[in-house]
């Protein structure tokens, strides 16, 4: 059986849940990259849905031909979902984008021309839009500056934003960064960008304009994931230590 050809991209959408965005979201990606010079195909990533946003990303995948829904039983979380999409995707350069498409999907090209002209990852830097309306989301606002303050002192990396949703990678350089990652669920996102930086790779990070979307309910428990997340970061500090730290990588 022959495989299935390769394409320029692969945008992986991990999905819990969107069927009010799901539909478009993936008309929004298509708008951009259609007008693009790259082939590609749009993955959807699914776990466990119960709102019917499973019955929308089969709709889609049978009324576009690049567009792949992939399903899964049971909820691992979002990095084991873009993981697990990454290994199945047929794109030379693959990546994901949260689906509310707070980070707007124009940014796309741009991340893809950086690995073009070098990189080996491309990822965004949430610059966040200040309105009126932003204290709805202060605490959540608060607690991202901490943990990148966190992130960068504990684990000494120049990094800007390791916890983005939106990033690319040379498909055949991150794959053997994700044999080694701990975490599927949001430390993913820190573990994809930390761990190449201490492998040598060349990481390029873009401003992007954040928008928040203030009429979605977070999936995000702050002081619980705040927890989990924090202590994560200290076990992986451990390990970066213990792996990287004695090889003498510097900032």
């Amino acid at each position: 059986m022959e495989s299935p050809p390769t394409v320029d991209l692969s945008v992986i959408l991990p999905c819990y849940n969107e069927a009010k965005v799901l539909a478009r979201t993936v008309e929004r990606i298509r708008e951009v990259l259609d007008r693009t010079k790259y082939t590609y195909e749009i993955v959807i990533v699914e776990d466990e849905s119960s709102d019917g946003t499973d019955k929308i990303a089969r709709s889609l995948s049978e009324k576009f031909e690049n567009v792949v829904w992939l399903h899964r039983e049971k909820r691992y979380g979002r990095g084991s979902a873009v993981a697990y999409a990454i290994t199945r995707s047929r794109g030379e350069i693959c990546g994901c984008i949260d689906v509310d498409l707070e980070t707007a999907p124009h940014y796309i090209p741009t991340l893809i021309l950086a690995i073009e002209n070098g990189a080996d990852i491309a990822s965004c830097i949430r610059v966040y839009k200040i309105n009126r309306y932003q204290f709805l989301r202060l605490p959540k606002l608060l607690v991202h500056c901490g943990a990148k303050v966190l992130i960068r002192y504990l684990l000494k990396v120049p990094l800007q934003d390791t916890e983005t949703g939106c990033k690319f990678f040379r498909k055949n350089r991150i794959r053997p960064i994700l044999e080694k990652i701990n975490d599927g669920h949001w430390f993913w996102d820190t573990e994809t960008l930390v761990r190449p930086y201490y492998e040598g790779y060349v990481i390029k990070e873009i401003p992007t304009l954040f928008i928040p979307d203030y009429t979605r309910e977070s999936k995000v428990n702050l002081v619980r994931d705040s927890v989990i997340h924090f202590k994560r970061l200290l076990e992986f500090r451990k390990e970066i230590k213990r792996t990287y730290w004695k090889r003498g990588r510097k900032c």
